[in-house]
């Protein structure tokens, strides 16, 4: 594995990997090059692959009136081929390193209802699908002929906020979720899906209703070549250390005791910025950044909401892979965060440039200890 931080020199674990079969005379293709790296030894990537929208813009709201207006601006933004140029973007990312497992955080789903029946305590909720990230990602995967499969999905927020368009009241529903993919032939087992009991209530103005915005972790048992650890995806609060160091309470309390993890998330938390969840995590689990790039800062977020911004806002460090127990990583890197990863789009009359999210990925290898 060759990390993009270290790729800039021009070698990625794919030109390795291809080296070595081209002087056995062995043609490597996509699907070939992840089944022969497993042999040698486990890749995990995370990456937030960004809800794409701006749900900050909610908290200036000062009525219900204001609010609703708000969402619909959010919702008339959402554009389905936006998110198929960014999550193509974190594929050729995978197609490059030929992760075995895959920890995603934002994969997240949002469906619409016309007309909206909100302020109803029995309304349906809403269905017609806008736009799926997480499948949008699959997709993008087969389409580069890549084979992975979801061993474990966690359902966090399931929220639906009212919205005023131009052609009426909708529900814009917006169901966030984590999710560990991995490759075919890696096997994953002992299955655990689950969200933490710390979460924070935000209020609809004047609507006496509340949105829960919950956070979670999803793993599993894998097992790559000879090697089998615990796979873990999570993603904590994102704007109260307070609650984000309870998450991390759970979840160390959730993970199993003995044998080896692997640990991919989106802390909101890191060595330079709000460190307290952090702290905590790594009092038992190495982070594998701080010891195989100690004199390179590797921040991961965060550029601009629209993600039209010319030059990399990434200014701290707050996505890891960490590891602990029987494993030890001889590799980590960023990835996503060159402005070469980033992807063109038309948007109208006028072309964009877009990064592939708002946060960097992290991949890392690791043997046997």
């Amino acid at each position: 594995m060759g990390s993009t931080d270290r790729a800039e020199s021009g070698t990625s674990r794919r030109d390795v990997l291809g080296g070595m079969a081209g002087a056995l005379g062995v043609g490597v293709g996509a699907g070939t090059t992840a089944a022969r790296a497993t042999a040698a030894a486990p890749t995990v990537l995370t990456q937030n692959l960004y809800l794409g929208v701006d749900f900050t813009r909610l908290l200036g709201a000062a009525s219900y009136r204001e609010f609703r207006r708000t969402v619909g601006d959010i919702l008339a933004g959402i554009d389905p081929e936006t998110y198929r140029a960014r999550v193509d973007a974190v594929a050729a990312t995978v197609e490059t390193h030929a992760p075995d497992v895959i920890a995603l955080q934002e994969a997240s789903l949002f469906r619409t209802q016309e007309p909206g029946d909100f302020a109803s305590p029995d309304g349906a909720r809403a269905s017609t699908v806008v736009v799926d990230i997480l499948a949008a990602f699959e997709a993008a995967l087969r389409a580069r002929g890549l084979n992975y499969r979801r061993a474990a999905v966690t359902t966090t927020s399931d929220a639906e906020l009212p919205a005023t368009t131009d052609d009426g009241p909708v529900d814009f529903r917006v169901t966030d979720r984590v999710a560990l993919l991995v490759r075919d032939g890696v096997d994953a087992t002992d299955v655990v899906a689950d969200t933490y009991d710390a979460d924070i209530s935000v209020p609809v103005p004047n609507a006496n209703r509340t949105v829960a915005l919950r956070r979670g972790y999803c793993r599993a048992t894998v097992t790559v070549g000879e090697t089998t650890f615990t796979a873990v995806s999570t993603h904590l609060e994102s704007v109260s250390s307070f609650f984000r160091v309870l998450q991390a309470r759970e979840l160390l309390a959730a993970l199993p005791d003995d044998g080896a993890v692997v640990l991919g998330g989106d802390f909101n938390s890191g060595p330079d910025h709000e460190s307290s969840a952090y702290d905590l995590l790594t009092e038992s689990f190495r982070d594998p950044y701080a010891r195989l790039r100690p004199d390179t800062a590797g921040h991961t977020c965060c550029q601009a909401p629209d993600l039209r911004n010319d030059r990399s806002r990434l200014n701290r460090r707050i996505d890891a892979v960490l590891c602990r127990g029987g494993v030890r990583a001889t590799d980590v890197g960023r990835v996503n965060h060159r402005e070469a990863d980033r992807r063109t789009v038309s948007r109208g009359s006028r072309t964009v440039s877009l990064w592939p999210s708002d946060h960097a990925g992290v991949v890392a290898t690791f043997e046997g200890a």
